[in-house]
């Protein structure tokens, strides 16, 4: 069957069948998105995570040429399970899913593939599928975290990220704002804070205080028993154009990597399965 353009588009989905053994031969960079199904307080969409994730990936595939697999936008989410709309996936069949579909990527040829995940309760099922895949099948996966570049490349932005960050807030709130303004409902945002009512002093998703140390302990609370917002952090703060920052650094640091694994996978032999 003789080779055909392919189609002016970013997006495996839309190729045929020929068009992806075709594209396949060209080895190009395939980015996965993954996301989960999630609250993030009162004011933001529970899908937040997946459509973010696809996002990122859409934009850094339209600009710098890479290809994008149908996005995976469900997740782990475990310890936000006493909120409704939480569509959960457990660590389990997120590691199985996550695998199977890098090993049928492999089967339609493709070798060079970058997670886009969005979920930190992604993080280790889509690290141990990702491992397997390098002893199994030879492949070098690699992996960006949106929403935790964010927090590591936006401190400056705040005058105390400290009390500015958090689930629902900062900076997931405003950059929402910048990416899907229509999504946003600021004016249904509450405050943040972390209470319980066991005597516990909670820092964080799933630590607290104790006496005498400044590090916290971990307990394995669901998130909806210390928050009744499900936010953490200040959601006041929230802008578009604190959003239009955080898609510069994030894109700009997520468009260096690709690059640089673009560079040292294009020419590199697999590694030899064992």
């Amino acid at each position: 069957m003789a080779a055909v353009p392919l189609p002016t588009t970013h997006r495996l989905g839309e190729l045929s069948w020929t068009q992806v053994r075709q594209l396949a031969e060209q080895d190009p960079v395939v980015l996965l998105p993954i996301g989960a199904i999630e609250q993030h307080g009162p004011h933001l969409p529970v899908h937040e995570d997946s459509i973010v994730a696809e996002w990122v990936a859409d934009r850094l595939a339209r600009e710098y040429g890479y290809w994008v697999a149908p996005a995976l936008n469900y997740g782990h989410s475990g310890t936000f399970r006493g909120y409704p709309g939480n569509l959960s996936l457990s660590q389990t069949t997120l590691r199985n899913v996550t695998y199977e579909i890098i090993e049928a990527l492999v089967a339609s040829g493709f070798r060079r593939i970058v997670i886009v995940d969005n979920n930190g309760g992604n993080v280790g099922p889509v690290t141990g599928a990702s491992l397997d895949a390098r002893r199994d099948l030879g492949l070098l996966v690699g992996h960006l975290y949106p929403w935790q570049l964010g927090y590591a490349l936006m401190r400056d932005a705040y005058e105390d990220p400290a009390t500015a960050y958090g689930h629902g807030a900062e900076p997931e709130h405003s950059a929402m704002l910048a990416m899907f303004p229509e999504q946003v409902q600021s004016d249904l945002a509450r405050p943040g804070g972390l209470h319980s009512a066991d005597g516990w002093i909670p820092t964080s998703y799933l630590e607290a205080a104790v006496p005498g140390y400044d590090v916290p302990g971990t307990v394995f609370w669901d998130f909806s028993e210390v928050s009744p917002t499900g936010c953490t952090g200040d959601v006041s703060l929230g802008s578009a154009e604190t959003g239009k920052l955080w898609i510069e650094r994030v894109l700009g640091f997520c468009a260096a990597y690709l690059a640089e694994y673009d560079r040292n996978t294009r020419t590199a032999e697999p590694a030899e399965a064992k």
